[in-house]
This record gives C-alpha cells, sequence and structure tokens, in this order.
C-alpha cells in the first residue's frame, strides 16, 4: 500500500511540472548552500590543521597585542625584547623578523609586495628546524650582504618572466642576488616570500631596532606552557607594559578554530533561510493541491479512504519534493565545494582538501525531507479533515 501513496504522490507531482520544480528550488538552494559551506569550511579547516601540526609543539611566538576593535597594532616589538628571549636558556633559537612592504622590480617590471628579513647566522639550523627547504640554490653565507632566498610562486609567478637563481632583483631601488629558490608550501602567503638579511633590511627600511614578530624554537618542547609564562613576565619586567602577545602554535589553531566555527554558524543560518522559504513553497503548493484536488480527496474517502491514508498521500508528496530537492541540492552543493577548490588553487592556495563525508550528505537528505513533511504536515491534515460530501459538494 506504501508503494501506491507513493506511485499516487508521483503522478501529482508529475502532473504539475512547473509548479512542482519552481516548490523543489528553495530546497534545493538551501541544501547546496549547506552542503558547499559545511564541505569548504572543513576543508579549509583541515588545511590550516594541517599547517599547524607542521609547526610542530616546540615553537613560541612573541607579536605586539593588537588594540581591541581595529587592525592596527598596539606598540612594537623592538631588538630589546629580542634580547630578553636571548638570555633565557630555554631557547634552542630565537629569530626576530622584519617584514615590510617594498617595491619590487625585475625584467622592467615592478610590483609592490612584503619583504621578510631575518637573522642569517646559522641559517641552516633555524630552517631546518621549522622546515623550511630550498627547491634550488644555497643559502647565505656568514655576512652575506645583498642577496634573497624567493618562494616558488615569488619565483614563477610574480613577473612575467621567471626569476632563475643568480639573476638580480631590485628593492626598493637596491639591488639583490637570488641566490635561492623555497620549496613550495601550498599556500600564497608562503609561497610569495622574498626574504632578506635582517641587517641589510634595517638600512633598507630605516627600521633600526624595529621587529615585527620574533619566534623561538625550544630545546624542551614539553615545557612549552612553563617557558611561555615565564617569557611573558621576563618581557612584562623589561617593557614595563604588556603590548605583546606570547602565543603558542596550539592557541593560534584555536583562535582560528573559534573563528572558522563561527564563520560557519553565521554561513549555514543564512543558508537555512534558504531552506525555511523552501518549506514556505512546499506548504503554499501543497494548500493549493489540496485545493485543486478536493474532487479527488472525495471520490477516495467515499471508497473507503481514511484520513490516515488521505495524509499520508500528502505528507509522501512534501516528502518527494524534500527528496528531489535534496539530492539536486547535495550534487550541486558538491560540485559548488569543488569549484571552490579549483578557484582557490588558481589563486595558489593549494591546500583546501575537499571531502564529502557521508555524514554530510545523510544530514543534508534528512534535513530537506524532514522540512518538507514538517511543511507539508498541515495541507496534509486539512486534507484528511474533509468529509467526502463537502469536497464533492465543492466541485
Amino acid at each position: 500500500m506504501l508503494g501506491d501513496f507513493i506511485s499516487l504522490s508521483f503522478q501529482s507531482a508529475k502532473s504539475r511540472k512547473l509548479r512542482s520544480w519552481l516548490t523543489v528550488l528553495g530546497i534545493v538552494i538551501g541544501v547546496a548552500a549547506i552542503i558547499g559551506l559545511i564541505t569548504v569550511s572543513q576543508g579549509l579547516e583541515s588545511a590550516i590543521t594541517d599547517q599547524f601540526n607542521k609547526f610542530g609543539t616546540n615553537r613560541l611566538f612573541v607579536w605586539p597585542k593588537q588594540v581591541a576593535g581595529s587592525f592596527n597594532f598596539g606598540q612594537e616589538l623592538t631588538t630589546e625584547d629580542v634580547k630578553v628571549a636571548e638570555r633565557m636558556p630555554d631557547f634552542k633559537w630565537v629569530t626576530p623578523y622584519l617584514v615590510e612592504n617594498a617595491n619590487i622590480e625585475f625584467s622592467k617590471e615592478s610590483h609592490f609586495r612584503p619583504v621578510t628579513s631575518n637573522p642569517i647566522d646559522s641559517i641552516e639550523g633555524r630552517w631546518s628546524d621549522i622546515d623550511m627547504d630550498l627547491k634550488q640554490g644555497r643559502l647565505w653565507s656568514p655576512n652575506e650582504k645583498n642577496s634573497a632566498i624567493i618562494g616558488s610562486k615569488t619565483a614563477k609567478d610574480l613577473f612575467n618572466k621567471e626569476i632563475m637563481i643568480n639573476n638580480n632583483i631590485i628593492i626598493n631601488g637596491q639591488k639583490f642576488k637570488v641566490i635561492g629558490i623555497l620549496e613550495e608550501f601550498g599556500d600564497p602567503e608562503s609561497d610569495n616570500m622574498i626574504h632578506i638579511p635582517i641587517d641589510v633590511a634595517r638600512d633598507l627600511f630605516s627600521k633600526k631596532t624595529q621587529v615585527t614578530f620574533i619566534e623561538l624554537v625550544l630545546k624542551n618542547p614539553a615545557e612549552i606552557d612553563r617557558v611561555s609564562k615565564k617569557l611573558s613576565r621576563n618581557l612584562k619586567s623589561s617593557r614595563g607594559n604588556e603590548n605583546f602577545e606570547v602565543k603558542t602554535p596550539q592557541q593560534l589553531m584555536e583562535q582560528l578554530g573559534v573563528l572558522l566555527s563561527v564563520t560557519q554558524i553565521i554561513f549555514i543560518s543564512i543558508a537555512s533561510i534558504s531552506l525555511v522559504v523552501g518549506g514556505i513553497g512546499i506548504m503554499n503548493s501543497m494548500f493549493t493541491s489540496v485545493l485543486e484536488r478536493k474532487k479527488e480527496i472525495g471520490i477516495m474517502k467515499s471508497i473507503g479512504a481514511t484520513n490516515a491514508h488521505i495524509m499520508i498521500i500528502f505528507l509522501a508528496e512534501s516528502a518527494l519534493f524534500g527528496l528531489v530537492g535534496g539530492i539536486i541540492g547535495i550534487i550541486l552543493g558538491s560540485l559548488g565545494a569543488y569549484s571552490v577548490k579549483l578557484v582557490a588553487s588558481s589563486f595558489g592556495f593549494e591546500l583546501i582538501k575537499i571531502s564529502i563525508h557521508p555524514w554530510v550528505v545523510i544530514f543534508g537528505m534528512s534535513f530537506a525531507i524532514v522540512v518538507g513533511m514538517l511543511s507539508g504536515f498541515f495541507p496534509a491534515y486539512r486534507a484528511a479533515r474533509l468529509s467526502p460530501v463537502e469536497a464533492l459538494k465543492d466541485e
């Protein structure tokens, strides 16, 4: 008997093709948006997690504290902060970075890009501990001055002509010889880096004591929490303020995780509005169907159909709208997620991994069917309450 009910529902929807597809459209949009957003956000979260896992558990970062409600930072870090960290016996490496925007020229082209500078003493040990590997060329020699190491995309994509080892680039009017090209990281920020010695950068950018951030590699990763608190106390005592932040990779990942979760909730909430609109569309269509099929309802009741039978028929029809909308929405949402990956890859962000998890498909399909059935409940209840005499008389 259930098969007969489904058949009747299918025939009814088929007889009103245009209205049926318009009814399904809201469900399609809502489910596609939810599937796409969940999948992309999971892929982005996975990419960020993979990157932070590469950091390991043996690093600390010191940043200027961000001023609440703005994108500006408070008091800058300085070389004095670096000395405070260097006096602590807990660190294997203390690496200050100075990051400044500069005009980069090569082959009669110019672009404005960030330039990162860092100490070059013991550079092989510093970089091996943070997974910075060369694809081509060499690292800096001791006391080497005007030379640069660049990211893979800086070499290939920044200029029309590819930058090769031993080519010269001009940074703010000063010539630098390219001595190395880094292995590809998979994210645009890292792959577009330009590294120069920090002593040269201080003269080039007139930043004698400023530091953008400090990276510290611990000798004993198991003591990261203790060392983090100790460093905070020492910096506070030296600076006389707390305009800085000491962060572990885990803390940075947790902050990004919260941001991603909030963003995901907001987008899914927006997408859910489409499902509500789709549900209203199903309800409207089902009420119209009840009015149009009064005679049919009257005939079915007069030959023995019960109220439960009538309700099942109309609920099956509304569930069918949800099912079809869910299937199409899942397909479109999945295609949309993979399209985002392709677009991200074209901009150099290769780390996003798109994977359609079974629970996402089940969630999307279940949500669509439940919304369809809930939307069809009141029209189905109204149809079931019609008496045969009233239904046939109205016709």
